[in-house]
């Protein structure tokens, strides 16, 4: 736990959870879109591509988080109790 009450290791975890639910929706739109496709629906497919898209580069922006948690906790000055 840092010194003015947040708990790193839950924040990672929390991020890592966020993270993961990115590409399960990732993962599920993969496969509607492949199910759209054998039916030859081009409207909700296009859509799905763009999810994915969108999907993939929230994926990216998170990519090192927890180096830049580990980076934010390090530059956290200390609070002292007087």
């Amino acid at each position: 736990m840092h010194d003015v009450g947040m708990n790193m290791s839950q924040l990672a975890m929390s991020v890592k959870q966020v993270d993961d639910t990115i590409q399960l929706a990732h993962e599920w739109s993969h496969q509607l879109l492949h199910a759209t496709e054998n039916f030859d629906m081009e409207r909700i497919g296009a859509k799905l591509e763009a999810a994915m898209a969108a999907l993939h580069e929230a994926h990216d922006a998170l990519e090192g988080y927890e180096d830049a948690i580990e980076a934010d906790h390090n530059s956290v000055g200390s609070v002292k109790l007087v």
